[in-house]
Parts: C-alpha cells; structure tokens; sequence
C-alpha cells in the first residue's frame, strides 16, 4: 500500500529539501535560522540592501543535542552546503564592530520559496481518495476567498479570524514560521483599514516592480499576506513621498520591524502594529532622523580612521587593525614588520606558532635569565623567516 509524503518538514516543502539534498537536520538548522532572525535579536549587517546575520555555530549545537552533532566544523560545513545551494549568501568581516572574523549569512528568496510555495497539482494517476482531498482543498480555498471578499460586521470584529482558523487549509498544508504563527493578526485589524481599494489599473512597469520587491521584502520579516491589498502599494506611495528610494527599503523595513518589536509587548499584537504605524508620516520621519544620526556617526567615525603603516589599510584609531598588527612609527619597525605581514599564509602561521610555543615555554618566569634567553631565541626564530641585522634587531625589541 501506497501511503501519502508528509509535505512539509519543520515548515519546508519536503520535495524541496530533496531537491537541495538537505536532511531533516537541515530542515531544523535553517527553521532554527529563520525563526531567530525574526526575533529582531541577532547582530546583523546590511550591504547592499541585503541583510546579512551572524550565525553562532555552538548555539546552533547546544539548541540541537538531539542531533548528535557536536563539532562547530560540521554545522559550519552545512552551511557551506547552503551557501553553494544558493539557500544563503555569505559574506566574511573582520575587525570593526566585529570581535576577530565574523562570518554572516543572507537568508536568500529559495528559503522563502521552500517555506510558501504552494502545493504542486495533483497527479492524475493517485487514487480516488486523494483526489477527493484535493476537491476537497479546494473547496476550502474558495471558501477562504469568498469569506475574505465578505464585508466585516461588527460581531465579527470579536470573533477569531476566519483566516486564522483555516489557515493550513487556505494555504494547502505549507507551514507558516514559528515567528509569523507567534504574530497572527486579528481580522479586524487588518480589514478595518479607512483606505480606498489601490488603483492596480494605470500603474507603470517600474511602479509594479517596486512594489512587488517591497512586498518581497516585507515578507522575510512578517506574512503579509493578511493585509489589506492596498497595503503595499499606498507604503510604496509614502515612501515615494519621502523620497526614500528602493534601494533603501531593506533598512526601512528592518528599522520598522525592530522599532515596533520594541513598543510590542504583546507579540500577537506586532503585525497588527506594524500595519497600522509604518505608513504613518511620523513614523517615516523617524527613519529617516535616525538614518542622518548613523551616516553622522558614519562620517565622524571615517574622520578617526587611520592608515595602517604595515599593510596599508584602513581601521579605526581605537582599534587594531585586521592585519593583526599595532601601529608603528619607527621606520625599521614598519618595515620589519612589513616584511612579517607579506609572508605567505602557511610561514606565517608557523612562525606564529612557534613565538606561542616560546611564550608558552618561558610563562610567567621573568627572571633576568629567562627574559634574555627569550629574547635570544625570539631573535632567532624571526630570523628563519625575516632577516634583520642584530643591531636593527636590538632597536626593535631592545
């Protein structure tokens, strides 16, 4: 006997994990992934109107002992899978706002097509029994319709969303994430909306196209699929107003998703608040000071940077730079150390191992023997790789 696929794992179509040979280990890591960036919680970086996420390997291995996956290398591994899938993009900082290297990762739009697409059409070799399910889902669908197109009275104002009620059926089985199913809104919210039907007729090409990737993004962070459907198009019109580009509505939209997870301490509540605050011309210029305020920072920020004297980049006066090396101003330092920083990554490594393994030999003994014995085989551990005369040595280190 032939029994039925579940059709969604964790939330994600099924035969899409397949697809991207993902196991059900996968299937949690990145539900775990999507379910914790929509908590507003985790350090992020926006580049390029992408919003890129710092993924902590061992809170991914201490929320999933179940697993049985106990190495950092091996989540870090599955996630190179994703990279290579295009489930995520991935970019590399170090320094900065950043302790050591940072790697962080972009949640890409075939996450979010495992997680909504619908189901596919039916075979037409299944058995009669699931082709009554299917009639049957479809009847459930147009019921959804009609009863959404249906004008809301006032005892329906406190009622349970009809919506919220048939929501897997409406949706054909796909699973909603964790953070959305938190924030489900109350019909009356989202249907008591005083705006006027959008005109869809007449709209150019490029309009249509903004629209679509505002909704794109507005939907890795909440469903907005419960929204009235002027919603999007009179935001795209405020934020046209305000001169707020497209190129700029993932910082709009994050600034607006984290401002109104701040003010809600009813979490079911932060749909319906996002809906009725982020069109409002306030909340818009609010944005918009605090956008001035970080590219004030930015800019005050650029005038403390300074130019590394060894490898010539840029950091901040307070911080070291991410060759790994201080600031020298003695010209045979900058040039020692010059040479130090162009050796090629496998030598550099081992004579960074072999300074610990000194370091690690002579501890806290600070004995006047021990010190000119350490500083007598420092001088000649350098010069395996870096060739300096001793008496420029003795001006280095003294």
């Amino acid at each position: 006997m032939n029994y039925p696929m579940k059709y969604t794992i964790c939330g994600f179509n099924q035969q899409k994990l397949f697809e991207y040979s993902l196991d059900i280990n996968d299937a949690q890591i990145l539900r775990w992934l999507i379910d914790f960036a929509a908590t507003g919680k985790m350090r992020k970086l926006i580049e390029n109107n992408t919003v890129y996420y710092l993924v902590n390997y061992e809170a991914i291995i201490c929320a999933f002992p179940i697993m049985g996956i106990t190495s950092t290398k091996a989540i870090a591994n599955r996630f190179e899978k994703y990279v290579k899938c295009g489930l995520l993009q991935k970019t590399v900082r170090k320094g900065g706002t950043f302790s050591g290297t940072a790697t962080l990762f972009a949640i890409t739009a075939l996450v979010g097509e495992m997680i909504y697409e619908e189901k596919s059409g039916q075979n037409s070799s299944k058995e009669a029994e699931n082709k009554a399910d299917s009639v049957k889902s479809d009847k459930n669908q147009t019921s959804c319709r009609k009863t959404e197109n249906a004008p809301v009275s006032k005892s329906d104002k406190n009622q349970t969303s009809y919506r919220d009620k048939n929501q897997t059926s409406c949706r054909t089985g796909t699973e909603l994430p964790v953070a959305l199913k938190n924030s489900s809104l109350n019909s009356s919210a989202i249907n008591s909306s005083s705006r006027q039907p959008a005109q869809q007729t007449g709209i150019s090409a490029q309009t249509a196209e903004e629209e679509l990737a505002l909704k794109k993004i507005l939907n890795y962070y909440v469903d907005s699929h419960g929204f009235s459907e002027d919603f999007i198009p009179h935001l795209h019109k405020k934020l046209t107003e305000f001169e707020i580009l497209p190129e700029s509505y993932q910082e709009f939209i994050d600034f607006a998703y984290t401002e109104c997870n701040k003010k809600v301490k009813d979490k079911s509540r932060l749909m319906s608040y996002i809906y009725n605050s982020v069109c409002d011309n306030y909340f818009i210029t609010q944005f918009l000071q605090n956008r001035r305020v970080q590219e004030n920072k930015k800019i005050e920020r650029e005038k403390q940077m300074i130019i590394c004297p060894v490898c010539r980049k840029k950091h901040h006066f307070s911080e070291t730079c991410s060759c790994g090396l201080k600031d020298y101003k003695n010209k045979l330092e900058i040039e020692f150390f010059k040479k130090v920083y162009q050796l090629p990554d496998d030598l550099k490594k081992s004579l960074e191992n072999e300074l610990d393994k000194l370091s690690a030999e002579c501890g806290f003994n600070f004995t006047p023997e021990n010190i000119t014995r350490m500083k007598t085989q420092k001088e000649s551990i350098y010069n395996k790789y870096v060739k300096v005369p001793h008496e420029d040595y003795i001006k280095i280190f003294g």
